[in-house]
């Protein structure tokens, strides 16, 4: 979605020099169109049946049109509260030139509106935007216009003035361009329209009847591949079903070597073939879990302590773990204190236990905040 006036970024310089965006692949998209080639007219709903309406609508509103009605596009937008019918009333040279500068640009346009429905609709109340030097404003679900500066004043006023209860928000560049007694009534901001991310309207498509959105023609260019693509599809589905006998004995197999390979790997009772995969998820996780388990205090002072205390004689009286600190009452600890205390991510320290027994130590074993971390 963008607006037709910003569809010259998506043209590019890719592919052959005299090669048009047309030739390539387009890009479907809705379009927002200027709304000044745009006029929105209010009737009685004519009294034959709705089926006849399309056929009826251009001769009412003949003698208020510019051009003749065959060379006129009309939408029904739907209905005021009135209960008159709202017909948007675009050129069809100009519907017929947005189409031409979107296929132009690699465009293929699924639907267009008037830029001033990109507004956003509030009962009550007179949205007014600013769009390359122009005013868009929108006062009704489907009601609005966009006109130079001076024209949009007058026309702004006008409406004010037929309803002294309608709040103005303005979103402009600058202040300066707003005659002073409206700066006085109007809730103003510097904000931009995005037309890409606008609220599209459910109604008053102006590509509707015969200027509806198609396939693209191109498509056609695909035909021989597409057969090519059935073709291979039949003969596909031919080969599984010859070869679906001897598919069921490989499946077969598959699974018996499936199950046995689970049984070198761990013991217990053999999972049924659907749910090898499960058993065999759940036992690496806990083989991770208790891997961690091991990496983590105090498991993995205990461990490292294994090698400093290996033939050293000594007897465990007591163990306990003080705010991180692997505390351990030893018994027969003469061989330990000759011994250099030097374990990797760790501070150790030995103490004498009270007592007179000399060899009867405390050892202290606490992670480096490194050590701890890794």
């Amino acid at each position: 979605m963008d607006h037709i006036h910003n569809l010259d970024s998506y043209i590019t310089n890719e592919g052959e020099a005299f090669e048009s965006a047309a030739d390539s692949e387009m890009v479907t998209m809705d379009l927002w169109v200027p709304s000044e080639f745009v006029t929105m007219h209010s009737i009685d709903p004519p009294s034959a049946p709705k089926r006849k309406w399309a056929e009826l609508i251009p001769w009412i509103l003949e003698d208020r049109l510019l051009q003749p009605i065959e060379e006129v596009h009309f939408v029904i937008c739907g209905q005021n509260t009135d209960g008159q019918l709202q017909i948007l009333v675009a050129s069809q040279s100009d519907i017929q030139n947005w189409q031409r500068v979107a296929k132009n640009s690699g465009v293929a346009a699924q639907s267009m509106y008037p830029d001033y429905m990109a507004l956003p609709y509030e009962e009550g109340r007179i949205s007014v935007g600013w769009r390359d030097g122009s005013f868009i404003a929108r006062f009704g679900a489907v009601d609005g216009f966009a006109a130079s500066p001076d024209l949009a004043w007058t026309m702004i006023e006008s409406l004010l003035e037929e309803d002294q209860g309608l709040r103005l928000s303005l979103s402009i560049p600058d202040t300066a361009i707003v005659p002073e007694h409206i700066v006085e009534l109007a809730d103003i901001n510097n904000s931009e329209l995005d037309w890409q991310f606008s609220q599209l309207p459910s109604q008053c498509n102006l590509l509707s009847g015969e200027h509806k959105a198609v396939s693209n023609i191109a498509l056609l260019a695909w035909l021989p591949a597409t057969l090519l693509g059935v073709i291979s599809v039949l003969l596909s589905v031919i080969y599984l079903q010859i070869a679906s006998a001897n598919i069921s004995g490989e499946i077969s197999q598959l699974e018996n070597r499936l199950s046995q390979g689970y049984s070198r790997l761990f013991d217990g009772r053999r999972p049924a073939p659907k749910d090898v995969k499960i058993e065999v998820d759940s036992r690496i996780s806990t083989l991770f879990s208790q891997r961690n388990s091991l990496k983590s205090e105090p498991i993995a002072g205990l461990i490292a302590l294994n090698q400093l205390m290996k033939g050293c004689g000594c007897q465990l009286s007591g163990l306990r773990l003080i705010d991180g600190t692997l505390v351990m009452q030893i018994e027969n600890g003469a061989q330990l204190k000759k011994r250099r205390l030097n374990i990797p991510g760790y501070r150790v320290g030995i103490t004498q236990q009270e007592g007179d027994d000399e060899n009867a130590i405390e050892l202290r074993l606490t992670p480096n905040k490194k050590g701890a971390d890794q």
